[in-house]
């Protein structure tokens, strides 16, 4: 993984996310001492439809403690069938992503 808006990042993200929370069901939920929050905001609307994703981790510790938002948006267009657009990026919001990345390849992520 080189870093947070890489392929390889999101690639392990997503596995760790799936293997994590099966069917994605689950809002709140812990990981290897990672608290895990997903939210999601969507409008449906008649020409256009979006909905915006929001993860946001956190590693709360005295020393090296981190928070990691990941954000995922969907666009659609009248036919609701396919998405239009398709955007991911993550951000950190405390801490550092050497810690996140760190903590991720011991999830077994990004090998």
């Amino acid at each position: 993984m080189r870093g947070l808006n890489s392929a390889s990042f999101r690639h392990a993200w997503h596995a760790l996310y799936d293997a994590s929370n099966p069917a994605h069901r689950a809002d709140r939920w812990s990981v290897d001492g990672v608290a895990w929050v997903k939210e999601r905001h969507v409008y449906w609307g008649d020409a256009v439809s979006f909905q915006v994703e929001t993860h946001r981790l956190s590693h709360a510790a005295p020393k090296g403690g981190w928070t990691l938002l990941v954000v995922i948006e969907r666009w659609w267009g009248p036919d609701r069938a396919r998405a239009v657009r398709e955007v991911e990026w993550a951000k950190m919001l405390e801490g550092s992503a050497e810690k996140a990345l760190a903590w991720m390849r011991r999830q077994g992520a990004g090998r």
